[in-house]
């Protein structure tokens, strides 16, 4: 079913309420939305092979600046059953670097750049990797996709349920405080506005000039105004020049 389809389909059961639903449909949309993602990496790392064939050709080792692109090819090679030419690659490249490679790390190059657990020793492409790895998506990815897919369509939905339901809750005992409502919440004190003591808010300013307030406010000394007219004839020369 065509990607647009199943972001409808969600859409209408988020409409519905049927939050349970959507939310095991929207796994379907992020493995879509990654496969397409690794394709678009991969079609770069052949591009570059394409172009540098003959150099990879006459090399008897994996140029430096190639490893990652031959590498994330090898890792890809098992994982992308509708690109048959990665098989092909992945036989040429363990025929002719295999061996060298075992030879001077003491490790199976192919192998290693293949596996899960040890392909980042070998440059393989950590968004491919994440594209490719046949795992759950995220809580917080799936929450994030089905806001989209309500946003497009213009859909109110629950998210706060969505929120309790599907991002992990926090450990028993783990001391975490909970949420402070608006209300509950004391405002804190501007700096200056006289709550607190007042030395403290005005310490630091005691080699400034004073600063005129609007309002009903005290006239500043003869020794403070004269600074603060030295200060407006800086601003208006500044202005001028």
């Amino acid at each position: 079913m065509h990607m647009k389809q199943y972001r409808k389909d969600i859409a209408e059961l988020l409409r519905a309420g049927k939050q349970d639903y959507a939310r095991i449909r929207v796994e379907a949309v992020i493995r879509e939305a990654f496969t397409l993602t690794a394709y678009e990496i991969l079609e770069l790392y052949l591009e570059l092979l394409a172009v540098r064939s003959s150099l990879v050709a006459n090399s008897k080792e994996i140029p430096r600046d190639m490893i990652e692109a031959l590498s994330s090819v090898l890792y890809a090679a098992s994982r992308v059953p509708d690109l048959p030419e990665l098989t092909t690659l992945h036989k040429m490249f363990a025929q002719k670097y295999g061996k060298v490679f075992a030879h001077k790390y003491g490790e199976e190059y192919v192998s290693e750049a293949c596996s899960d657990v040890s392909c980042r020793r070998w440059m393989v492409n950590d968004n491919l990797q994440r594209c490719l790895t046949i795992e759950p998506p995220e809580p917080a990815l799936k929450l994030e996709t089905l806001s989209e897919i309500a946003q497009e369509y213009g859909v109110e939905w629950d998210m706060y349920r969505a929120q309790q339901d599907i991002l992990p809750k926090d450990p028993p005992g783990g001391g975490t405080a909970p949420p402070v409502r608006d209300e509950e919440a004391a405002p804190a004190a501007a700096p200056g506005s006289g709550s607190g003591q007042a030395g403290s808010s005005t310490g630091d300013l005691a080699g400034l000039p004073g600063v005129p307030h609007s309002g009903a406010s005290a006239a500043p000394s003869s020794g403070a105004s004269s600074e603060y007219d030295e200060l407006q004839k800086r601003f208006e020369a500044l202005k001028k020049a």
